[in-house]
């Protein structure tokens, strides 16, 4: 229980860097972050969603995919995540990749899409 509450803080510490447009050291929080309870993984994917927001804004396109397969190895039904690889595939102009991504991520979550 101890370790869910330190993990719950520091992810809400690593918002707080993230919110004030500190990439850089929110993806390093994000890192420290992950390493507190590696087997959490639905917790751990929405940290590296988060992570690889932080790569997109830092124009950190190849990272930020890594990120994502990361992320999608822990979580393969996350359509957040899904949507953000697509993002990134456009960003990196792999058409159909990111067209594969968008209708994943639609079918697991229709109304969010």
């Amino acid at each position: 229980m101890k370790l869910l509450k330190a993990a719950a803080a520091a992810k809400e510490e690593a918002g707080e860097v993230f919110k004030s447009g500190n990439f850089e050291a929110a993806i390093e929080t994000y890192n420290e972050v992950l390493k507190l309870d590696p087997l959490n993984l639905t917790f751990n994917s929405t940290l590296c969603l988060n992570k690889a927001i932080c790569q997109v804004k830092l124009g950190l396109q190849d990272d930020a995919l890594a990120t994502l397969n990361l992320c999608l190895r822990m979580n393969p039904e996350y359509a957040k995540a899904l949507v953000k690889r697509g993002e990134v595939y456009q960003n990196l102009k792999e058409w159909e990749e990111a067209v594969e991504d968008y209708s994943a991520a639609s079918n697991i979550d229709p109304a969010g899409f």
